[in-house]
């Protein structure tokens, strides 16, 4: 009989655990972060666990970027997406993100100031775009993105179309000539000068890669990671960056409006302002962190960091380009892509 009834107990204890693990688990909560496939995501999960852990929630990542992650804001079915200057204060605009809270967000006391281009979001890295050379090809070193333009380099020159680095590229020829983000013409006759270089315009890595061992190409504007990865490929390529500065290549975060988990959200972009996860930037992609508390040194590190390195970065005043972007669009398929 009292085994019978231990019998019975231990079955009742057991499904007493079964249902408290049922319920718990139906309670975790689910993030959905819209982000860049591959490597980027790779290094947003490499301390994820432990952020799931903390918080109690899953986090649940959508490859997705640009105008498909402010779509996905749009339609209030993502938490936080990754986008970039251009693209998130269309959002901001838009009303699509919620303001940052200081109070939960506590790491954006230790950015740069660079990276606090909002309050609607925040730069979490930075990326360099320079002009990459093949040093057989180009005896002297380029010092300026004026090199880009030089005659000897007729059809052995290339850069991508209509992307945010050549929006900073036009932006920084017109100031170069006596224009601004208000005043762009001088920006598109040296871009108009520029095309006249460039035989294709280059539109994955991959391809510029084959064009640079094919000898198609000689030099192009692209990222010092992107240079690093093509000498791993066995082509031996230089990387310059012109005395008017490296062009900044910027992620940004932001917190989805309406949606019912932001205060887990604002904790999410929290971690990615993390001393781990800011490393990990560095680590695992190349990119500098927002984060100016770092010693890279010490874990030998080696990617481009500190004040000078983020200041110097060429950045165009994007609440005064966003509005104008279709128009440039526009003329940029007339003068400079035909």
């Amino acid at each position: 009989m009292w085994k019978l009834l231990g019998t019975v107990a231990a079955v009742a204890l057991l499904l007493i655990i079964a249902i408290s693990e049922k319920v718990a688990t139906s309670h975790t909560k689910e993030l959905v972060v819209a982000a860049p496939g591959g490597s980027y995501t790779h290094a947003l999960k490499v301390h994820i666990a432990s952020f799931e852990a903390q918080n109690e929630v899953k986090v649940r990542f959508i490859p997705s970027s640009g105008a498909d992650a402010l779509t996905k804001a749009r339609a209030k079915q993502v938490d936080v997406i990754h986008a970039d200057l251009a693209w998130g204060f269309r959002g901001e605009a838009d009303g699509l993100f919620e303001k940052l809270d200081p109070a939960i967000v506590t790491n954006l006391s230790t950015l740069y100031p660079k990276a606090r281009f909002s309050d609607y979001g925040v730069i979490t890295n930075f990326g360099q775009y320079g002009i990459a050379y093949n040093p057989k090809m180009v005896n002297t070193p380029p010092t300026s993105w004026y090199a880009l333009l030089q005659p000897e380099y007729k059809g052995r020159v290339t850069t991508a179309g209509f992307d945010d680095a050549n929006v900073e590229l036009l932006v920084l020829f017109a100031k170069m000539n006596g224009g601004r983000e208000e005043n762009i013409d001088a920006g598109f006759k040296k871009m108009a000068q520029l095309s006249q270089n460039i035989s294709v315009f280059y539109s994955s890595h991959p391809q510029l890669l084959d064009l640079f061992r094919s000898g198609d190409v000689w030099m192009a504007r692209w990222l010092r990671g992107r240079v690093k990865w093509a000498d791993n490929q066995g082509i031996e390529l230089k990387f310059g960056v012109p005395r008017e500065g490296a062009i900044a290549l910027v992620s940004t975060a932001h917190v989805v409006k309406d949606r019912p988990n932001t205060i887990l959200a604002m904790k999410f972009l929290n971690y990615l302002l993390s001393k781990e996860c800011e490393t990990v930037y560095a680590k695992d992609l190349g990119y500098t962190p927002s984060r100016a508390d770092l010693d890279l040194n010490s874990q030998h590190i080696d990617v481009p960091y500190g004040a000078d390195t983020v200041n110097s970065l060429v950045m165009a005043d994007w609440r005064k380009v966003t509005p104008k972007l279709d128009a440039w669009k526009e003329r940029w398929d007339k003068e400079i892509a035909r």
